[in-house]
């Protein structure tokens, strides 16, 4: 079974407090997205980084399709993501924002974003593989309008750098996954 997390209200609001902040912003400070490295430093297993690789690939090629560029690997929001879907294992909740966790932005700010756009979308699976993570991708690719807030977050051009992760949650029997984007 998947489940992905509609996000249509949250990227109103989202948008809406993004203009806002854009229009008081200035990226002076921000953090070079880095690369996809071999050695993780959000504590994901081997398996887990090569999924949300595979995911981030996905993301790409989608919008390769749709004409529009590449969104560079960002680490620091693969690491919110990871923390995120850590949060979710925690409540065994598909959820934006749990009780008690910060918000979007905030997350991607203490892992050193400085963004002026930023952008969720969330996930689960049982299938705890590469198909079951990219199911979900498709999934959120074929959502129609006005309910495609997952498409219009993957299709941004908002959006410059991104950052996935996957969670192989044993416990729960369930494959977690979280993309971050933000424009820096």
């Amino acid at each position: 079974m998947n489940r992905i997390k509609p996000s249509w209200a949250g990227s109103i609001c989202l948008t809406i407090l993004c203009f806002l902040l854009c229009a008081c912003s200035t990226t002076t400070g921000n953090k070079t997205p880095s690369s996809p490295s071999g050695t993780s430093t959000t504590g994901a297993t081997a398996g887990e980084e090569q999924i949300a690789h595979a995911v981030f690939q996905a993301i790409n090629q989608s919008r390769a399709k749709s004409g529009l560029p590449a969104l560079t690997w960002s680490t620091a929001l693969a690491s919110s993501a990871r923390q995120h879907d850590l949060a979710m294992q925690a409540a065994n909740t598909l959820s934006h924002q749990l009780p008690g966790e910060a918000a979007l932005g905030d997350r991607e700010r203490k892992q050193g974003v400085n963004w002026t756009w930023a952008a969720e979308n969330v996930g689960e699976t049982s299938d705890q593989s590469v198909n079951g993570a990219l199911s979900l991708h498709r999934a959120m690719m074929s959502e129609q309008p006005p309910d495609d807030g997952h498409r219009r977050n993957i299709l941004t051009t908002s959006g410059n750098i991104a950052g996935v992760a996957i969670l192989i949650d044993q416990q729960h029997g369930l494959l977690w996954l979280t993309e971050d984007f933000a424009r820096v």
